[in-house]
């Protein structure tokens, strides 16, 4: 089979003509997961298993479902309905409008609260009527933690109410919580915050993306909606959220279609927005009859990088293991450039490369901020690390690679309280590990480190075991 102009090899063309209830493909990096995908939608189209209509495919960006749309349809010339999972909850609720808010609206939320409580304005309060959430001592606890954590106590409140919905918890969890852990003043704190959150979508007559898809899990359960699938593909599944995972059930229960996931857990970097990394781990415990499939070769790194990076990964013993290989070679494609100033290193750094084909990544947005170089000389991609999944350039550079709090990895500690509703990490930098994965497989080429030589990332002095495959620079 050809898709997008290549041939398919023997482990992308297995699960794509074989037609079990329930499957899995697990994707190594740069190893055709989307022209796999696409590949099994042109075969249920050919043998007429099924119409275009009967087809529903999932992604998570609207980026990554016009080019999904764009490319089946090249291929196959057949309009396939490619959704986000909120634009299939809001064709679930054809008949409603709603006015649906981003993220940005609970950061405006959040800060309100800490404004009016440090100001001494009682607005917030007037909000909550008289819950006891607000009471002076309380008020006095979110101060004494607002000045030991400062800004990353709203960040880590934030995540939490962000993590509370996307694992579908309704309001009564809450306070379960609360009982059996008075102690956690966190708790409470978040717990103000959400009901001032909830309280002001109400009012101003807005709902956000998780409230979207709850109500088409209600509207489904409800009632049959007749829905015509018969096949389900999802692609980058270890970014499925249970609140998002639910909704599938429940489409799969009336329609009982067959279901298709793709994607790499070596790649699960979404934890703070609610991904479930065990939906992926354990698809097989959720579905007995299961089929997983494994996509080993990779077309984009050569076998030199993809080693190390596999071994790289593989230090957290709950990833699923896989022997990536790949046709292309070459010697040296990590090269560390060690510098002492950052103001200069870039530059000199792009004076040796061909930057017609360059990808800057940072583990925050800001990082390249530190980084000066000659915008009218020079002109790259720069992304952070988690907006180029899905990516790739002939030549790529990862900035901030040094070991300080807001480095990479990035050392903030996580609030214990988080595991309460979500998977704890598994391992020490478990998900810092993977956006690592994604930053160093993002090459063609070669991958360039810059690093901090003072205070050198612990992933470089990890990856220093590999020598005979890095490259060392000092600028």
């Amino acid at each position: 089979m050809i898709i997008n102009g290549y041939p398919l090899d023997e482990n992308q063309m297995k699960p794509i003509l074989e037609n079990p209830k329930y499957s899995l493909i697990i994707a190594g990096a740069g190893s055709g997961k989307t022209m796999t995908l696409i590949g099994k939608i042109k075969y249920l189209l050919n043998s007429q298993k099924c119409t275009e209509e009967e087809i529903l495919c999932l992604s998570f960006t609207n980026e990554t479902v016009k080019d999904l749309q764009e490319k089946i349809f090249i291929n196959t010339n057949k309009n396939v309905e490619v959704l986000t999972f909120h634009k299939l909850a809001l064709k679930i609720l054809k008949e409603k409008t709603y006015h649906i808010c981003d993220d940005s609206f609970l950061s405006y939320v959040e800060n309100e609260f800490f404004e009016s409580l440090f100001l001494g304005n009682e607005t917030v309060s007037k909000t909550l009527g008289k819950s006891f959430f607000l009471k002076p001592t309380l008020k006095k606890e979110i101060k004494i933690l607002h000045s030991k954590m400062g800004i990353d106590l709203k960040k880590d409140i934030h995540t939490f109410i962000k993590l509370y919905k996307a694992n579908n918890y309704d309001d009564s969890y809450f306070t379960k919580l609360i009982k059996e852990h008075k102690h956690q003043n966190f708790l409470l704190i978040s717990y103000a915050l959400f009901l001032l959150y909830e309280s002001e979508k109400e009012a101003q007559k807005k709902i956000d993306f998780d409230d979207l898809i709850q109500k088409a899990i209600q509207s489904l359960r409800i009632k049959n909606l007749n829905l015509p699938y018969k096949y389900i593909l999802i692609d980058e599944f270890q970014d499925t959220s249970k609140l998002r995972f639910d909704l599938i059930l429940e489409i799969l229960r009336q329609t009982d279609a067959s279901l298709c996931v793709i994607g790499d857990d070596y790649q699960s970097i979404y934890r703070f927005s609610g991904c479930d990394l065990k939906l992926f781990l354990n698809f097989k415990e959720i579905f007995k009859d299961a089929k997983i499939y494994k996509l080993t070769q990779t077309y984009r790194n050569s076998e030199e990088l993809i080693k190390i990076a596999g071994a790289f990964i593989m230090k957290n013993p709950y990833q699923i293991k896989k022997e990536l290989t790949s046709p292309k070679h070459l010697d040296k494609p990590i090269v560390i450039v060690y510098y002492h100033d950052k103001a200069n290193v870039l530059n000199k750094l792009l004076e040796k490369l061909d930057t017609s084909s360059l990808m800057v990544l940072g583990r925050n947005e800001k990082d390249i901020l530190n980084y000066p170089y000659d915008k009218q000389k020079y002109s790259f991609k720069y992304l952070t690390v988690h907006k180029s999944k899905g990516l790739e350039a002939e030549n790529v550079i990862v900035l901030n690679l040094e070991n300080t709090k807001y480095g990479f990895p990035n050392q903030i500690k996580e609030q214990k309280v988080l595991s309460l509703i979500s998977e704890s990490a598994s391992f020490p930098f478990d998900e810092e590990r993977r956006l690592f994965y994604v930053a160093l497989t993002r090459t063609k080429k070669d991958v360039y480190l810059l690093v901090n030589k003072k205070k050198p990332s612990i992933f470089i002095r990890e990856l220093l075991k590999w020598k005979k495959y890095i490259q060392i620079i000092n600028l």
